[in-house]
């Protein structure tokens, strides 16, 4: 028996399996189409997630507002019962606002839309408060038409700058003249979110009623400032107010980066201990302060990332902060299509890793690319502040790999099923499901091993064909075949076909068995034994069957697949199955039941009683051939 070198362990296989490149097409048709619609992304689904994953992303990591210079007097609750129900007159906010005059803030920026009262013409009180300090009114975007705006802002170009995706209405609501004139500039308050998801960004700038306006946080710093000039300027594209200067992105708006609850709290001063002189004034000094309601009568609570009912004060708090500290999200317009790019590369090295590794190998894959990717915009979101996309890619990875390995799944099924179909009659159990579970061992493309070959026969069998009619001859010979073939399987071995009368069987293939010549002299005598008790059984005694001779030989022979389409068979070649035919025919010379070859002789190595039962010259062989039969 030839001994085959110990297989050495690869991470990847020789060549890749058959079939591969069905399974590499599936999975880069499935890459492709879902790059397309994550491309299209129809009914903005892809879009919806991307949002809702920064929104997670973002919340995770909380942006520190230690030392804020924003300072947020609230009308909460607490205010309204102890004040008045909301909406207050406008002698209480004037009340309000001369009392924060007196603090000597940086600014005053009011998150209420003081329009026109029919019941309270003249403001005299407030316009008279307003004046006192550098205050900022906020402006409402309409979306039904009003009259023109009375006035616009003075907003300085320089460069190419494209705002395609600007947010503009037909109409706005503006503040009362009266107090207009008295305010150092107006901002829009307005907070855009689509239908049913949380306010991400504030605009830096929006359109309303025929009039550019700043956002109410822009206009807020640069009434601050001192009244500084908006300057858009490109490139880069930035909204420049004074020193802070802010990327200006196609649609006009800032993505929020939330404080913790905590530092919110810190920088809330109530409105009723600011009218009942208890707040610290020095709270207020040199601070931009924000006034706004918290109560939900004043209608002003938002949906947000971080909290389902945020009053609209608080987000305006939260896009000064950021704009002074520079903390500010963003995304490049490319990349949407970089990631899209990245999802395809990610998805072609995993189907990849489906083609050349073994289904768990390929799993670990997958999972280590993804969460690589996931940890890589994790890092450039929060790090960075660069907006990377930790979803998309990953589904078009998961996407790509699923597509093939659904095609792997399928030819591997499909192999399953030639498998049985070509073995599960010719081969024992155990070694079926061996080839099924690891199909690379079994060499279909033609290899060449050490096998023993078995051939069998029956003594005068064409004259028993003369004297018994078809029926019976096919039922004994379908009795006999079953019962040879089954002794064949029992003891390990393959039944490779059956030729007339004849059964040839191999050992040791297509997989290996060992003690193969072993196996095949015991199979060979209970062959023997089995078919001369098969004779004497009732209704085939009088049909006079004839013996059953064997001959067995062990050599190496060429083994493989031949054949087309359909009509395919696994089958061997060599010198072994020569001489097992021949020394089938031997034993009538001998008067022996099994001739065993000197190949088997020399395998079984004194493990099997042996008699010699001379020499044989067989033309075609060669060298004259000693012959031995089992004692």
């Amino acid at each position: 028996m030839i001994a085959s070198p110990a297989a050495t362990p690869r991470l990847f296989p020789r060549k890749l399996r058959p079939g591969s490149a069905w399974v590499a097409a599936a999975g880069f048709l499935c890459l492709i189409v879902a790059a397309l619609l994550a491309w299209l992304d129809p009914g903005s689904l892809l879009r919806s997630l991307r949002e809702g994953s920064f929104d997670r992303m973002l919340a995770m990591a909380p942006r520190g507002d230690a030392g804020s210079t924003v300072v947020i007097v609230d009308i909460g609750r607490d205010a309204l019962a102890e004040i008045g129900p909301w909406p207050w007159p406008r002698a209480q906010l004037a009340a309000l606002v001369n009392r924060i005059a007196d603090g000597g803030p940086q600014a005053l920026a009011i998150d209420i839309l003081l329009a026109p009262r029919e019941s309270e013409p003249d403001d005299g009180g407030l316009a008279a408060a307003l004046a006192r300090v550098p205050a900022v009114l906020g402006i409402v975007l309409d979306p039904a038409p009003t009259a023109p705006a009375p006035f616009a802002s003075a907003i300085a170009v320089s460069g190419n700058v494209e705002v395609p995706g600007l947010l503009q209405t037909p109409g706005a609501s503006l503040p009362d003249p009266a107090l207009l004139g008295m305010a150092a500039g107006a901002g829009v308050i307005s907070l855009p979110a689509p239908e049913g998801e949380p306010v991400r960004a504030v605009p830096l700038l929006a359109g309303g009623a025929g009039a550019l306006f700043p956002g109410f946080a822009v206009e807020a710093i640069r009434v601050a400032q001192g009244g500084a000039n908006l300057i858009a300027s490109s490139p880069p594209q930035v909204l420049r107010i004074g020193e802070v200067a802010l990327p200006l992105p196609p649609d006009g708006l800032m993505r929020l980066h939330f404080a913790s609850a905590a530092d919110v709290a810190l920088r809330t001063i109530p409105a009723q201990d600011v009218l009942a002189g208890r707040a610290d004034a020095a709270r207020i000094t040199g601070k931009i302060v924000l006034l706004g309601a918290s109560a939900p009568e004043a209608g002003g609570l938002r949906l947000t990332a971080v909290d389902p009912l945020m009053p609209s004060v608080d987000i305006q708090a939260e896009a000064i902060s950021q704009m002074l500290a520079g903390d500010i999200p963003w995304r490049a317009q490319f990349m949407t299509r970089a990631e899209i790019l990245v999802g395809v590369a990610l998805g072609l090295i995993g189907i990849l890793a489906v083609l050349m590794l073994p289904p768990g190998r390929a799993a670990l894959a997958w999972l280590s690319l993804a969460i690589a990717w996931i940890l890589c915009a994790i890092f450039f979101s929060l790090s960075r502040m660069w907006l990377t996309d930790p979803i998309i890619p990953v589904l078009l990875l998961l996407i790509g790999t699923q597509g093939a390995a659904l095609a792997q799944f399928a030819l591997t099924y499909r192999q399953r099923l030639a498998i049985e179909r070509r073995f599960a009659l010719h081969m024992p159990p155990e070694v079926v499901q061996r080839i099924i579970d690891r199909p690379g061992e079994l060499r279909l493309g033609g290899e060449t091993r050490t096998i023993t070959v078995l051939f069998t026969d029956i003594e005068d069998f064409t004259a028993l064909t003369e004297r018994v009619g078809a029926e019976a001859v096919v039922s004994l010979l379908d009795r006999y075949v079953d019962l040879v073939a089954g002794i064949i399987v029992a003891h390990g071995g393959m039944v490779d076909k059956i030729v007339g009368d004849a059964v040839h069987g191999f050992f040791n293939a297509p997989l290996d068995l060992p003690d193969h010549a072993g196996k095949a002299v015991a199979c060979g005598l209970a062959i023997i034994q089995a078919t001369e008790a098969f004779r004497r059984a009732p209704g085939v005694a009088g049909l006079g069957l004839g013996r059953t001779r064997i001959g067995i030989e062990t050599g190496p022979a060429i083994l493989g697949e031949v054949g087309r389409g359909a009509r395919r068979d696994y089958t061997a070649y060599g010198r072994p199955l020569n001489l097992a035919s021949r020394l089938q025919t031997a034993n009538k010379t001998f008067g022996s039941s099994i001739a065993l070859g000197p190949g088997t002789v020399a395998a079984l190595d004194g493990s099997v009683p042996l008699k010699r039962l001379g020499a044989l010259n067989l033309r075609g062989i060669g060298d004259e051939v000693e012959v031995y039969t089992p004692e």
